[in-house]
């Protein structure tokens, strides 16, 4: 009981600094850069000019095949999927 209420009290200090300061960001428009204002998808790194000599060039390379990466990408989205079924059984 006791354990409950100071993780309650841990929780809101944490929270409500947290919702303050992302408040302030939101209303002072910091990390936007006004030149590259492309609306709702600001934040998007795909909408960034040029973005594609970064992701589609030799600027990054692996020794391991692009189709393993993948396959690895989706066998860990199975198992995660799984972990999730089995968790929200408990």
């Amino acid at each position: 009981m006791k354990q409950n209420k100071l993780i309650k009290i841990i929780s809101i200090i944490i929270i409500i600094p947290t919702l303050a300061v992302a408040g302030f960001i939101m209303y002072n428009h910091l990390g936007l850069v006004d030149s590259l204002d492309f609306g709702a998808g600001a934040y998007y790194y795909a909408d960034i000019p040029n973005f594609e000599k970064f992701v589609n060039s030799g600027a990054y390379t692996s020794p391991v095949p692009m189709w393993i990466i993948i396959a690895l990408f989706l066998l860990w989205g199975f198992i995660i999927y799984k972990f999730w079924v089995w968790a929200d059984r408990k």
